[in-house]
């Protein structure tokens, strides 16, 4: 009898093993949705908009930086040149040197303040899209009975199957309700 008994029992656990497979196959994703940020800001046309309209603020900026990088340059050029110069004179040397430094500084200045003015005017521009994003990840994981929605990137998701994916039904949401 001993005998009949370990094979039904192999038997027995194999089909478990089998079966609970299979089921496993089957079952439905975790309620756990994610999404990708950076690709709703880059794709989206509201993302798009936010971007044109950023470099439209700052192209006049940074055409001026450049104005002044490019005086500072050819002053930097013609200090040199004055200075290797037998006939140089050392105050017309030193106030031209006062000068470049003037602008370096003052260039410097303005560098500051453009990267925290551009900082600033992205953050204002991105708030309202950045609210619907939030708004429409949780209005969908609510119609898909989502118990968490995580970003991707800030999450350090690695991987996460496709159909937890919410990326383009936010991008096409967020579209949809300009």
């Amino acid at each position: 009898m001993r005998a009949f008994q370990f094979p039904a029992l192999v038997l027995a656990a194999a089909l478990f093993f089998a079966f609970s497979g299979s089921a496993l196959a089957q079952t439905p994703p975790p309620n756990i949705g994610v999404f990708d940020l950076q690709k709703v800001f880059a794709d989206s046309n509201r993302g798009k908009e936010v971007k044109r309209a950023l470099e439209a603020d700052f192209k006049k900026r940074q055409d001026d930086l450049q104005k002044k990088e490019e005086e500072i340059k050819k002053l930097s050029t013609e200090l040199r040149k004055l200075a290797s110069s037998a006939s140089a004179n050392n105050d017309d040397l030193r106030k031209r040197d006062e000068n470049l430094k003037n602008k370096v500084t003052a260039y410097q200045e303005q560098l500051a303040k453009y990267n925290e003015e551009m900082r600033q005017a992205e953050e204002r521009r991105m708030k309202p899209l950045m609210d619907s994003v939030v708004k429409m990840a949780g209005d969908l994981a609510k119609e898909k009975g989502y118990v968490m929605v995580l970003e991707t990137q800030r999450a350090g998701v690695v991987f996460a199957m496709e159909a937890m994916d919410m990326t383009s039904d936010i991008i096409k949401g967020i579209d949809r309700k300009k």
